[in-house]
């Protein structure tokens, strides 16, 4: 039942990756506007998202606020990515099943009993996880279209055709 209930929770939790949300206790994105033109993006994400995603969810979220402030381009100033690492221990467990047998023989007043017992003890160690949560920040600036070609920006249309529906966004 053990292994079970284990297997389940691994099948739930690889679900759980960080969705596309603002900020919470599982992660998404914050911003901050540095200027009025200028955002600094961040994309947590929590112990199931990969990398990649947390970079995906990072570049979307740029597309957004470029369209949401009236631009269809924008270029990245600046990207970090890294990783943040915890670890946690699970506990060591014990069982121990054991089975008996007994056999008794009468004659007349007395009764002899012979009987005979075998324990098995099965031992887990403790393990020790490993939890990596991915972080990407971006610094992005939104761009007239008119400078758009020559500053090698990024449009928001494309940004939203690789990442959109992947993420299933409209």
């Amino acid at each position: 039942m053990r292994y079970f209930c284990a297997g389940l929770a691994f099948l739930l939790a690889g679900a759980c990756a960080t969705p596309y949300q603002s900020e919470g206790w599982s992660g998404g994105f914050s911003e901050v506007p540095l200027a009025s033109d200028t955002y600094q993006i961040s994309f947590n994400g929590n112990g199931y998202t990969a990398r990649s995603k947390a970079r995906e969810m990072a570049m979307l979220r740029a597309a957004e606020l470029t369209k949401q402030n009236g631009f269809e381009y924008f270029i990245v100033l600046d990207t970090q990515d890294s990783v943040n690492t915890s670890t946690y221990t699970t506990p060591g467990s014990s069982q121990t099943n054991t089975t008996a047998s007994a056999t008794a023989y009468g004659y007349g007043n007395t009764a002899t009993a012979y009987g005979q017992s075998n324990s098995i003890t099965t031992y887990k160690p403790p393990t020790v996880e490993i939890v990596s949560k991915p972080q990407t920040d971006l610094v992005i600036r939104f761009v007239p279209l008119e400078f758009a070609k020559q500053s090698n920006a990024l449009s928001v249309q494309q940004i939203y055709s690789l990442y959109a529906s992947k993420y299933g966004l409209k």
